[in-house]
């Protein structure tokens, strides 16, 4: 279900994508409305499920987390029983940042976030490679991040 957004809407989105901290106060005064109708518009947005919760994004290479893998993976059968199983399993694993269904040569794409690469190699061969969904994987090592965003484009 898509939620029809005004203008207003758009602005106090933009401005919490910038910066979730910013009080109701503050977001009024940038976007030229009142307090009582931020609060209030954020509580709907909410209550709607357009803004799904507020996080702290932290700098993954200044905690140690130096490798980032791109893995395509392949299942052993396209049913919707293994795909369910192995979502299920994705789910419950840390490194994975991103899973995605997609089509083509492969079935997910999963972006994996770890600290080096025997790590990254544990969870390859370890745990990924070793689900009975997974028939084979790809991967790929991201040599630079050139662009990261966790912020929707509002049109």
């Amino acid at each position: 279900m898509n939620i029809a957004l005004d203008a207003a809407d758009k602005k106090i989105l933009e401005l919490i994508q910038q910066d979730a901290t910013l009080t109701h106060q503050e977001i009024a005064d940038r976007a030229g409305l009142s307090s009582t109708s931020v609060w209030r518009r954020i509580r709907n947005l909410e209550e709607v499920g357009v803004i799904r919760g507020r996080v702290a994004l932290l700098d993954a290479k200044k905690i140690g987390m130096q490798v980032n893998a791109l893995i395509s993976v392949r299942l052993t059968h396209q049913g919707l029983e293994t795909g369910k199983k192995f979502e299920e399993f994705i789910v419950e694993q840390p490194e994975v940042m991103e899973c995605y269904a997609v089509v083509g040569n492969y079935d997910y794409a999963l972006i994996v976030r770890v600290s080096n690469v025997e790590r990254f190699e544990k969870f390859l061969s370890g745990t990924l490679l070793s689900h009975p969904a997974v028939a084979t994987s790809t991967s790929s090592f991201a040599l630079r991040q050139v662009k990261y965003t966790t912020a929707v484009a509002l049109d």
